[in-house]
């Protein structure tokens, strides 16, 4: 068993408001996005308490030598941010989902070509007809995906951006009422804008959904689609198979047509709850036949490898010693074969996954596949925490790891090798920078 490595800040700084996300721009890799989130409470003699959510969103700059974080800028809201995205085909576009039944999308300025220096706003789209439902997640539509006709072994957490794939565009939003809804714009302006936008509401139980996630794979139907999963609060994983509608060829036949197509809606844990708590994450790792692979994280605190099929099983748990919030896959190591003794050589394949664990800090982790002659065709896997940072003193809802200088990940598990990373806390409004060997 590997020693857990315990990573120290090197640099920290406390916000105005409660953090609740962050993200780094694809574009600019030492500039950040942090959406904040602040609940006030206010009473009369003659009245009950109220409560009122605002937020910010706010440019930093992290400087990868000193590792100090800089306020660039901030943009004061009317309403708290749960969620901050950017968009997978314009990466200086992001989306926040807010408290007041909302998406907006923002912009960055540049005042030269890596340094962004103002953020924009474009539009705000309502997305819930009551004010009062928060929109609690946002993951765009994938950009590799938007065309069926991806076959083969897929990652739904690769990076790409190319301004030559279809122009329909949009996101998947989730509620506290247990709704969830797909925006994708419509030709020919393909705009995002409430006007010229269409929602495709999708059903759920009356409960909180904290996360969706899109990935193109093989159904339960055995046809390969786009996917949605969704976890909610009950526990329950779901996924919506949106069907194409047959025009064009196998390859290349459009998922949209006059502006929809239809979605099929399965529990899939029917027969078996294997979460024993709300689903808090949902990372879709690969197809691979007639299996989809996930990652999970549940408030339960444990990160599951959970198999999509037919019969839905876990293939790998592991506690992490809190809610498993947000995950991210770092990189992937395709490992040598290993030879064994008395059998055919072993293949196994690494994920290095970033876990915001809420009141446990974060943990960096590895995800082993090993699959052989003797294993079944999803593999022998295993979960290994390799590194953990725990100054944050209250909920760690968001982390990143900075993608500047040489690819991240290339030289993993080697001496020289390390991660720089950005975790925040709630209560405590802190963010903190540190850096880790893995």
């Amino acid at each position: 068993m590997t020693n857990i490595q315990n990573s120290q800040s090197l640099y920290t700084t406390f916000l105005e408001q409660p953090p609740s996300c962050l993200e780094f721009c694809p574009s600019a890799p030492d500039y950040l996005i942090i959406g904040t989130y602040l609940l006030s409470e206010s009473s009369t003699a003659n009245s009950t308490g109220t409560q009122t959510k605002t937020g910010t969103i706010q440019l930093f700059r992290l400087d990868p030598e000193s590792f100090q974080l800089t306020q660039i800028h901030k943009t004061l809201l009317p309403h708290a941010v749960f969620d901050v995205h950017f968009s997978p085909r314009d990466p200086s576009l992001f989306a926040i989902a807010t408290s007041a039944a909302s998406v907006s999308l923002y912009s960055l300025e540049y005042s030269s070509p890596q340094n962004p220096h103002i953020i924009i706003h474009l539009t705000t789209i309502t997305v819930h007809e009551n004010p009062s439902t928060p929109s609690l997640y946002l993951s765009w539509l994938p950009l590799s995906h938007l065309t069926a006709g991806n076959k083969g072994k897929e990652n739904s957490h690769a990076h790409g951006y190319s301004p030559d794939q279809l122009s329909t565009d949009g996101f998947a939003v989730s509620f506290s009422d247990g709704r969830v809804s797909i925006f994708h714009t419509n030709s020919p302006s393909h705009d995002f804008s409430q006007d010229s936008m269409t929602e495709i509401v999708l059903p759920g139980e009356p409960v909180e959904v904290w996360f969706t996630a899109f990935h193109y794979g093989k159904s339960l139907s055995g046809k390969e689609n786009l996917l949605l999963f969704s976890g909610d609060d009950f526990g329950v994983l779901r996924v919506h198979e949106f069907v194409a509608d047959g025009e064009g060829d196998e390859k290349h036949r459009p998922l949209w047509a006059e502006g929809q197509f239809p979605a099929k809606t399965t529990d899939v844990s029917v027969g078996g709850k294997h979460h024993g708590a709300g689903i808090t994450a949902i990372l879709p790792l690969f197809t691979e036949g007639s299996d989809t692979v996930l990652l999970t994280g549940s408030y339960d605190e444990y990160l599951r490898v959970y198999k999509f099929s037919g019969q839905a099983s876990v293939l790998a748990e592991e506690r992490l010693g809190g809610g498993v919030w947000r995950l991210m896959v770092i990189t992937e190591v395709e490992n040598e074969p290993l030879a064994m003794e008395g059998s055919s050589d072993i293949r196994s394949h690494s994920y290095f996954v970033l876990a915001s664990c809420m009141h446990a800090g974060v943990r960096i982790v590895r995800v082993t596949c090993s699959v052989g002659k003797d294993t079944s065709a999803a593999g022998v896997w295993e979960i290994e925490t390799l590194a953990q940072f725990t100054e944050h003193e209250s909920m760690n809802y968001a982390s990143d790891v900075w993608r500047g200088g040489t690819k991240v990940g290339t030289q993993i598990g080697k001496e020289s090798d390390s991660l720089l990373c950005v975790s925040s806390s709630f209560y405590d409004k802190r963010v903190c920078v540190w850096k880790v060997k893995v």
